[in-house]
């Protein structure tokens, strides 16, 4: 699945300890009635038991300039991915500022997916900024153009 180009999104919710959230490209749109998102997330993934606990996450789009934001959220220990990144809350999630898009959901549902949880999101809000997504393909970040 390497060969087919994903855009890169960091997912965020709120936690008893502060903002928490993850890298992941596993993200779609499922359905325009209801507006639905699907992402897809390891079992073991805290950013998922907190989102299950909070109900409700933030799917932020990363621009094409966010590869160390992708890095940070996807390597730095789990308590320690927003310090320094800048990000507002909306909706009682924290959303990144720099990013292109963000859609706020509420948990609509999960389902079993092997070693990983498929996370269904009501949408609640989405906004659109300017710029160029972020791209993974064959491991790398990549860019339009």
């Amino acid at each position: 699945m390497g060969e087919l180009a994903a855009g890169v999104t960091v997912l965020t919710t709120t936690s008893p300890h502060g903002p928490v959230g993850m890298t992941t490209s596993a993200v779609t749109s499922l359905s325009l009635d209801p507006l639905l998102v699907l992402a897809c997330l390891a079992n073991r993934s805290g950013t998922l038991a907190l989102i299950r606990e909070h109900g409700a996450f933030a799917v932020n789009i990363l621009a094409a300039t966010m590869e160390h934001t992708s890095q940070v959220f996807a390597q730095k220990p789990l308590l320690e991915r927003f310090a320094g990144i800048p990000h507002q809350y909306v909706e009682g999630v924290p959303i990144l500022e720099d990013a292109v898009a963000t859609v706020i959901c509420r948990v609509h549902g999960t389902h079993p997916g092997g070693d990983h949880t498929i996370l269904i999101g009501a949408v609640s809000t989405a906004s659109l900024r300017q710029g160029e997504p972020l791209l993974r393909h064959r491991g790398t970040y990549r860019r339009f153009g």
